[in-house]
């Protein structure tokens, strides 16, 4: 008896500190439902030609969080995010009459402590989301959480999903989420710095941004009409595979989106990966094993569009693979550490495995005048391994600072690549089925920390697909 007494003075109480609530600097406040795009404050980054800003939305409900920097014990009462008493309706500063669906904008307010909302939903859709500095908002179930909106993460907050998180509808949007407070992942972006090889680190360099579920979801999928598109600004990281279905994809300027796990970033046909000046788009460590890129005949990764020209280089990041064939040792037990050719010849761990399989297009977009270029090149980084996909081993750790990060890709026949750059090539780099493959090129350079810049050194014939045998002329400086 007391103890179900207790509970319900516990959850009156909460009831009255939702009525309470103050909602009024919380919707004064830029958000995605109201970004306040000529705010020039929140918003120094925007130049004029971005697609978002110049999207109309339907007016619909805006529910807010009720109990900002509460966080939830286990031996406390349950404050449910699926009863609807825990939302304020914003238009009437009342509890809402049902908990958000598709149509619904949502604000995870801002507070001094953090706390979390976790849907704990199989399935779960909202319009615009916004997320305040110490709150977290997650979808963990096993299903999709889909956004229709504005994504807004501030500094310090933190939204994830624990399966899909796919950006779907039929408008333009953004996905914000602010560079980390201290700026050193920024300053790694903003001067291209070159993450060093650590033996001793636990998680790569652009997984250890002080919070442990930083990324925002573990698969990322992008579903809109070709017309419409979903541009990131800031930082954002998925944890394993992404998939661009359809629709563009853009990375606005300045700003980096890095896929983690064993997985790709995959272009399917009809899909397009816009990235803006100063962007780059890689993984975030050398697989060694998987590939960083997957794209597919008809899909697209452009520098910039015709009516978004690029003034300043934009980054195709790709990891290094054993270009050097230098012996690795299996682990005990793995037979895939080593292949031996019918001639004898020993091929060892990640040899000619490009990191890019680019079936489809290249191109980019300068504007007039500036010899901007979508640069295909080393993202970078130098931690390698890879966990249970590739290798962390004390024995691949002393062979692994050896390597020298040169990339290896792989370009299809019918591939049309224009105004790019190619960065960081070792010879023999690029892998095609014939030199035919040059006919389709326009405007195609080779730049200095290329080992050659002779399109006959860098590219090797693979017509039947069959691994590459090794070549001195190809695994050397």
């Amino acid at each position: 008896m007391k103890s179900t007494l207790f509970v319900l003075i516990a959850s009156l109480a909460i009831a009255l500190q939702t009525e309470a609530l103050d909602i009024k600097p919380i919707t004064a406040k830029p958000t995605g439902d109201s970004p306040q795009y000529k705010n020039k404050e929140a918003w120094p980054m925007l130049v004029g030609d971005e697609y978002f800003p110049r999207q109309d939305w339907p007016k619909t409900r805006v529910l807010i969080w009720g109990h900002p920097g509460t966080a939830q014990k286990r031996s406390g009462p349950k404050i449910d995010p699926k009863d609807s008493v825990n939302w304020i309706d914003a238009a009437t500063g009342k509890p809402a009459e049902s908990i958000p669906d598709m149509d619904t904008d949502i604000i995870i307010p801002g507070a001094d402590k953090p706390y979390r909302v976790a849907m704990g939903m199989q399935s779960f859709a909202c319009r615009h989301l916004t997320i305040g500095t110490n709150a977290a908002f997650s979808v963990e179930g096993g299903g999709n959480f889909s956004i229709f909106g504005n994504l807004w993460v501030h500094d310090g907050g933190m939204v994830t999903s624990w399966r899909n998180m796919t950006f779907a509808g039929s408008r333009d949007t953004f996905f914000r989420q602010d560079w980390p407070g201290d700026g050193k992942l920024k300053k790694m972006h903003d001067e291209r710095l070159v993450t060093p090889f650590d033996p001793k680190a636990k998680r790569p360099y652009w997984m250890q941004d002080g919070r442990k579920d930083r990324s925002f979801t573990t698969y990322m999928v992008h579903d809109k009409p070709s017309g419409n598109s979903t541009e990131i600004i800031g930082y954002a990281r998925s944890l394993d595979e992404v998939g661009i279905k359809s629709g563009k994809l853009i990375v606005g300027r300045d700003s980096r989106f890095v896929s983690m796990g064993p997985s790709s970033v995959s272009v399917s046909r009809g899909a397009t990966v816009v990235l803006m000046d100063g962007a780059m788009c890689s993984h975030g460590q050398n697989q060694f094993v998987n590939r960083d890129w997957n794209i597919a005949g008809g899909g697209e990764v452009t520098g910039g569009t015709p009516d978004r020209p690029l003034k300043r280089d934009a980054y195709f990041g790709v990891g290094y693979h054993n270009w050097m064939n230098l012996p690795v040792p299996p682990k005990e037990g793995d037979k895939k550490g080593i292949t031996t050719l019918e001639d004898g010849t020993k091929i060892y761990y990640g040899y000619g495995q490009p990191s890019a399989n680019i079936q489809g297009n290249l191109l980019g977009y300068p504007a007039r005048g500036s010899d901007a270029r979508l640069v295909v090149c080393w993202q970078r980084d130098s931690s390698g391994g890879a966990g249970n996909w590739g290798r962390s081993d004390e024995v691949f750790k002393k062979v692994f600072p050896s390597i020298v990060p040169k990339i290896t890709v792989s370009i299809g026949r019918d591939s049309k690549l224009e105004n790019v750059r190619f960065d960081d090539l070792h010879r023999g780099g690029i892998i095609a089925p014939s030199a035919d493959v040059f006919k389709n090129w326009k405007n195609v350079t080779f730049g200095d920390a290329c080992l050659s810049k002779d399109p006959k050194d860098l590219l090797r014939e693979n017509k039947g697909g069959k691994p590459l045998p090794p070549d001195k002329k190809y695994t050397t400086m």
